[in-house]
């Protein structure tokens, strides 16, 4: 235990991490800054203020409580594996993830893990419950977008629920296979083929994710995620209400939920300028003006990554200064 704490200590103060960080930071100021002038800086100023200060204060309150939804889903994941990490330390813990962000290859959820691993949680046991986390995000949103495109009235609203059947029916049907005997031939073999690789690390986390992967526990997942992420696709069609884009509740939802997987798709940490260019590309396709619709970008991403960033920066301080006093 004391050796995670210290990786995780040294991981901290790693300069390649606190530059990524700094990097990612400057690049959306610089990004914003850009969009707001290209766009039009009286515009875009106007559309915000437009909002107030209550408003934007309010909506992050309302966005935050999608990080209470998620959290009760990673807690029962690591339940079914047998953990049960006292619930306010476990709480910072799952959000210290989110003030990584900004790093490359989701190493935010490597220091969860080590975080974990002095709670008594196996590492194998927390990036499975990772996988479940984002697999179930993914289906989420596909109910999410199935709800807004026929409430939209869109004709391909059933192609969203016909995803959301695929990507549930084949995962768990590999999630069964797993669970198999002979599944132990595939991996042996796998072993012996590419013996460079972690083959027994990546068979014990997928062999950990395949038995909480099941139908009923995956559906319910999915609806959680649904929440999560509807509440925040709500608030941003308040904020689209709030500055009389005109725009339909259901069709704002359905842009904030084609601009999230746009975002998740570019692979770009945080999904930073793609999801923006999303946002604004669809509002101003629905007629909104440029500056307005970059306004509503900027200010959904205040309230979601960037608030998400700082709670999980607080709860990554809070909990290496736990680590090195277990340490």
């Amino acid at each position: 235990m004391s050796g995670a704490a210290a990786r995780l200590q040294l991981a901290l103060g790693d300069p390649r991490i606190i530059r990524a960080v700094v990097l990612f930071v400057s690049a959306a100021v610089l990004l914003y800054l850009s969009a707001i002038f290209w766009f039009g800086w009286t515009g875009t100023v106007a559309a915000l203020s437009s909002l107030g200060l209550k408003t934007i204060l309010l909506a992050a309150l309302l966005s935050s409580t999608s990080y209470l939804w998620r959290f009760g889903r990673w807690e029962s994941s690591l339940r079914c594996f047998g953990h049960q990490v006292p619930m306010w330390r476990h709480l910072a813990i799952y959000l210290s993830g989110l003030g990584l962000t900004a790093t490359p290859g989701k190493s935010g959820e490597t220091f969860r893990s080590a975080l974990l691993l002095q709670q008594g949680v196996r590492v194998s046991h927390s990036l499975a419950a990772f996988i479940v986390d984002r697999a179930s995000d993914v289906l989420g949103m596909c109910l999410l977008g199935f709800a807004a495109a026929w409430m939209a009235g869109q004709v391909l609203a059933w192609a969203w629920m016909l995803a959301f059947g695929m990507l549930l029916l084949g995962s768990c049907i590999f999630a069964g296979f797993l669970r198999q005997p002979h599944a132990g031939a595939c991996w042996g073999w796998l072993s012996r083929a590419w013996q460079r690789l972690p083959v027994k690390s990546g068979q014990a986390v997928l062999e950990s994710w395949a038995g909480v992967w099941k139908l009923p526990r995956v559906t319910a997942y999915s609806v959680v995620a649904m929440i999560a992420y509807g509440t925040q696709a709500l608030v941003f069609a308040w904020f689209c209400a709030a500055a009389g884009t005109g725009v339909p509740v259901a069709a704002c939802v359905l842009i904030f939920v084609q601009a999230t997987l746009f975002g998740a798709a570019s692979m770009l940490p945080g999904g930073l300028g793609a999801m923006e260019a999303a946002l604004v590309i669809q509002l101003t396709e629905r007629g909104v003006d440029g500056g307005v619709a970059v306004s509503m970008a900027i200010a959904i991403r205040l309230v979601t990554l960037w608030l998400g960033m700082a709670i999980g920066a607080l709860s990554l301080l809070s909990s290496a200064k736990q680590a090195a006093r277990n340490a």
